[in-house]
């Protein structure tokens, strides 16, 4: 009888493997850390909110909800447009009195708008001489009065609130101390002026003027 001589182990082995890498290949090759894309990884997607809407500025609110407050109006900002308006009549520039004004301004208690304030201010200039106020104490500004909307809407006020007033003006009263020059009324007894923000400014919303005779 003929012997079978049996194959080697690792023959086995070896022609096992060979099988298995002919079987692979005819799939497709396996990716290799130099067939990854080339491109920047780039970080997970992330959700984001828009910034909550918040409400309008206001002076004064309860201390429920959601509110914003307005920057309260600092004495040295009323002290400035005071002198300003002043010094506007002293010079009598017209000009520098218009930049002051805000876009609705008006005359307090009387028909008119813009341009009807800015005219009574032209009459004043022609009819007296301002300019011999230079050097005088005019406003007393450590005696400034100032009003809120809600001040002179409260029951009991003193003083009525103008119906040109608006939520966030200033109401505010300035008593002069040189009104005459010798027999020429040049100001009243107190000045009156009605203050807005506008444009990120204090402007000169109304005027008028208070005499005590």
């Amino acid at each position: 009888m003929a012997k079978i001589r049996t194959s080697n182990r690792s023959d086995l082995a070896l022609a096992l493997g060979l099988g298995l890498c002919c079987a692979c290949g005819g799939a497709g090759a396996l990716e290799t850390a130099t067939e990854m894309p080339k491109t920047p990884r780039r970080p997970d997607g992330v959700v984001l909110e828009p910034p909550p809407a918040l409400p309008s500025p206001q002076d004064r609110a309860s201390a429920a909800g959601i509110v914003a407050l307005r920057e309260p109006l600092a004495d040295k900002d009323v002290e400035e447009i005071v002198r300003a308006y002043v010094r506007g009549f002293e010079r009598e520039d017209v000009d520098a009195l218009i930049q002051l004004l805000a876009q609705e301004a008006t005359p307090l208690g009387r028909a008119g708008g813009r341009n009807q304030l800015v005219e009574v201010w032209r009459t004043k200039m022609k009819s007296f001489e301002y300019q011999r106020l230079a050097g005088s104490e005019v406003a007393r500004i450590s005696q400034i009065e100032k009003h809120t909307y809600e001040t002179l809407g409260a029951p009991g006020a003193s003083i009525t609130r103008p119906s040109e007033m608006r939520p966030g003006d200033l109401y505010v009263r300035v008593p002069i101390a040189t009104p005459r020059v010798g027999t020429d009324q040049l100001f009243g007894d107190v000045l009156v002026l009605l203050l807005r923000r506008e444009d990120g400014r204090l402007k000169i919303a109304g005027q008028a003027d208070e005499s005590g005779q």
